[in-house]
């Protein structure tokens, strides 16, 4: 059974006792549901929220504001949520999604007797301007749609913020430990969208430079062929020593490292849209499903068919 809801079903946010913390829940009659707020002046705001139903649960709503970045930490189970738009987040344990929005209209789904934690950053224009980072709305603060920067697995450093951030939570943390542990953990998770420093593309020098910005192209381009080193450097005239040295100094990656992201995340993206496992495997440039599937795995910790199975599960009509 599945049981659709409004978020304005939930309950009044309240105060925990003495913490600055505010609660905003479903009726016990639910399971444990509910979310925790923590804003703070300079513009950052953390969400903490804990769910386990005991039927599937379904959350309508809608928000409206100023275009902010969002982090989300998937620290337990599963969820997703859908837009009016058509357009899917979901949410893996171990897995986080940065976006930016200004506007929601859609749903967030909940699986049943599943323990789905997760912690989540708002950070507003204000907080971005402060530190530099206002280049992350660049060309969408009028576009207040939802629009995905990253998803992926985040690695230990994540991990260690994000737990203790939650035991800050659970234990009456200082506001003092709340706000750096946050900002530590808005700053690790937007590290790789940092402009590449001017003095180490000055290593390069433009004529190289253009030959390593061509072969990224190729990769973005052509990913679904089986591309190599070699087909790179005979294409571009370069050797090999010189396309990865160039590759190191203007992107900070090789190109099977770049590649490899590439594939995947178009893979992640064919997926979500419900293509057939072996279909996403030919279409990503992999020759043998097994290989596909093995370099999936590493790549996200989860299988490829793992994620299309809880894909159509979740679009399965379900009682009501």
């Amino acid at each position: 059974m599945s049981y659709r809801f409004s978020s304005t079903d939930r309950e009044a946010p309240s105060c925990l006792g003495q913490s600055p913390w505010q609660r905003s829940q479903f009726p016990e009659s639910l399971g444990t549901c509910f979310t925790d707020y923590l804003t703070f002046e300079d513009g950052l705001a953390v969400a903490y929220s804990n769910f386990n139903p005991h039927d599937d649960l379904v959350e309508t709503g809608s928000f409206e504001g100023e275009r902010s970045l969002t982090v989300a930490i998937a620290l337990s189970g599963q969820s997703s949520s859908t837009g009016k738009d058509g357009q899917r987040f979901d949410f893996i344990c171990g897995h986080s999604t940065v976006s930016t929005y200004g506007s929601l209209r859609g749903e967030r789904s909940y699986p049943a007797k599943q323990a789905i934690r997760q912690l989540r950053l708002i950070a507003k224009t204000p907080l971005l301007q402060r530190y530099g980072l206002e280049y992350l709305l660049d060309g969408t603060v009028k576009d207040l749609s939802a629009k995905k920067l990253f998803c992926g697995k985040y690695g230990a450093a994540t991990q260690r913020l994000a737990d203790s951030l939650v035991h800050l939570h659970d234990h009456s943390g200082g506001l003092l430990d709340i706000h750096i542990t946050a900002l530590g953990l808005l700053s690790e998770q937007i590290r790789p969208f940092a402009p590449a420093p001017t003095r180490t593309q000055s290593r390069v020098n433009s004529k190289d430079q253009d030959v390593m910005l061509s072969a990224r192209d190729i990769l973005m381009s052509q990913f679904d062929r089986p591309l190599t080193v070699s087909y790179l450097c005979a294409t571009l005239g370069t050797n090999e020593f010189k396309l990865k040295e160039g590759f190191r100094k203007v992107f900070g990656t090789s190109p099977h490292r770049m590649l490899t992201d590439i594939r995947m995340r178009k893979a992640w993206e064919l997926l979500e849209a419900g293509m057939y496992v072996s279909t996403v495997a030919y279409k990503v440039g992999f020759q043998h499903l097994s290989s596909f599937s093995t370099a999936f795995e590493k790549y996200y910790k989860l299988t490829p068919k793992s994620l299309l199975s809880a894909r159509r599960k979740v679009h399965e009509p379900s009682d009501s």
